[in-house]
């Protein structure tokens, strides 16, 4: 994604930055789901407006074996589009498809 508000999932490395860090969004999108592209836009919306939320993408497709551990990390089966709400090295919130919205966002890291 290139945008300077989105952090991109490609290794290990970045996906344990996320899934550890005191406050994240972390948004599983696929490449070819048209509700993905829906749901990027919230996204998107949610990253401009609240700066001090890191946003991170993991793109489920391309990185199929890191999507799978977010899922057994938090215990959630996998759904792309999906978005996970981390605080503490914690899921606190979690939706998936048309769930994912910038209100619910916006609630869920008040």
């Amino acid at each position: 994604m290139a945008t300077d508000r989105l952090h991109d999932i490609a290794d290990q490395t970045v996906l344990e930055q996320a899934l550890n860090s005191d406050r994240a969004v972390l948004y599983k999108h696929s490449t070819r789901c048209p509700v993905s592209d829906w749901a990027i836009a919230e996204i998107l919306q949610f990253a401009g407006a609240r700066p001090e939320w890191p946003v991170y993408v993991l793109k489920v497709i391309e990185y199929r074996d890191l999507s799978e551990l977010v899922a057994e990390r938090f215990r959630v089966q996998h759904q792309s589009p999906q978005v996970f709400v981390i605080s503490d090295g914690h899921c606190l919130w979690h939706a998936s498809h048309s769930d994912i919205t910038e209100q619910s966002l916006f609630r869920e890291t008040a």
